[in-house]
């Protein structure tokens, strides 16, 4: 039976490491990290809102769709990634084709799909009237491929 090894736990940013260093390498905390087993969740501690230090704004990315921006707070932040939900049949794919249709033509763009076929992603873009060529479009369920084509079409966006 092999046996378990342990991992390190920063107590400062939660981040997990294979072995004990002196200072965590993500947050830059020292003498912060406490052994811990694999599986367990790291330490966390609640802090006094006032306490948190503040992010200064960020420029965000504009999708072109004002309603869209207004309630992503202003456009999309970089490096985040934003889930849409709903019942099926309510329009989450035909409004995240507009969306990638209109991020599109400013910055390079990438749908990816696992549910349609090319095809379909074709039609429905030619109804909305984004089908002008700059959208990258992907079929794929395996996350290796896509993450693969995301460098190959050096995607700045992923729908």
């Amino acid at each position: 039976m092999a046996k378990d090894r342990p991992v390190f736990h920063c107590r400062a940013c939660g981040s997990t490491h294979p072995r004990w260093l002196g200072r965590c390498p993500d947050c830059g905390a020292w003498d912060a990290l406490e052994q811990g087993t694999p599986g367990e969740a790291p330490p966390v501690r609640a802090v006094r809102l006032a306490d948190v230090e503040e992010v200064p704004d960020v420029a965000r990315l504009r999708t072109g769709m004002p309603e869209l921006d207004r309630v992503l707070g202003g456009g999309l932040v970089p490096g985040s990634v934003v889930l849409i939900g709903g019942e099926p049949g309510i329009g989450k794919s035909t409004l995240l084709l507009q969306a990638g249709g209109a991020i599109a033509s400013r910055t390079s763009a990438l749908y990816v799909t696992s549910e349609e076929s090319l095809g379909q992603v074709r039609s429905r873009a030619g109804r909305l009237g984004v089908a002008d060529g700059s959208l990258f479009v992907l079929a794929d369920t395996n996350l290796a491929r896509v993450v693969e084509q995301i460098r190959t079409t050096k995607a700045k966006v992923v729908v």
